[in-house]
């Protein structure tokens, strides 16, 4: 394969792949933030095991008043509306509303055996909103915004491939089990002259498009 493919292929795959793993720490902040208000709403002082190891906690400080609540639920809410075509600027303002809330919830929550735990889920918590807040600020857009985007688009022109677009705008293209048509082009150098005829009936014939076409 050529080494530039291998290199674009190698850049795109790491490009989204940072927009997909970003795009679900967004989502686990979101639900997070949603959730832990819910809690601090309700006042319980006690939860479940798997509850704890999850980092949510009913922090009896920032438990004294519904505000707090009600601000984490809003602080949460405002990690996702961007998908739906709000200003990235509201997740850029929930990400360091976020970061906040996670400081502020730094100690360990205590599940019904009086284990601490849900230190490591909320540094990774942390970490995540601090990596979604720097990189919407670099791409100046909203991180899951982004990832569906991508994913849409890849979906629709896949539906329009298969749907046939070359046998509607081109009906004498060769079906599938039918024999190419031969064509001849130069080689990488320029030099050589290369049909495709040349190699019936030898070795299979990969035909490889760059971007530049």
């Amino acid at each position: 394969m050529d080494p530039m493919v291998i290199k674009y292929l190698g850049l795109s795959g790491i490009t989204y792949g940072t927009h997909a793993f970003l795009a679900i720490a967004q989502i686990a902040l979101c639900i997070f933030m949603v959730a832990n208000g819910v809690i601090l709403l309700s006042k319980k002082t006690e939860l479940g095991k798997w509850a704890a190891r999850f980092g949510l906690a009913a922090s009896e400080k920032l438990g004294q008043t519904p505000v707090m609540g009600w601000l984490m639920i809003l602080t949460g809410v405002g990690l996702i509306v961007p998908l739906f075509g709000v200003s990235h600027w509201i997740a850029i303002i929930s990400c360091a509303a976020s970061i906040y809330w996670l400081m502020a919830l730094s100690g360990n929550s205590t599940d019904n055996d009086g284990k601490k735990t849900g230190g490591v889920a909320r540094k990774g918590l942390l970490a995540g909103a601090v990596l979604v807040l720097g990189f919407t600020v670099w791409e100046g857009r909203d991180l899951m915004r982004a990832a569906w985007e991508v994913s849409y688009k890849a979906v629709y022109w896949r539906n329009k491939e298969v749907a046939g677009w070359q046998h509607d705008n081109n009906p004498n293209v060769p079906k599938p089990g039918e024999m190419a048509p031969d064509f001849e082009l130069t080689d990488v150098h320029g030099e050589n002259t290369v049909r495709l005829s040349d190699f019936r009936g030898q070795r299979p014939v990969v035909l490889l498009f760059g971007s530049f076409t």
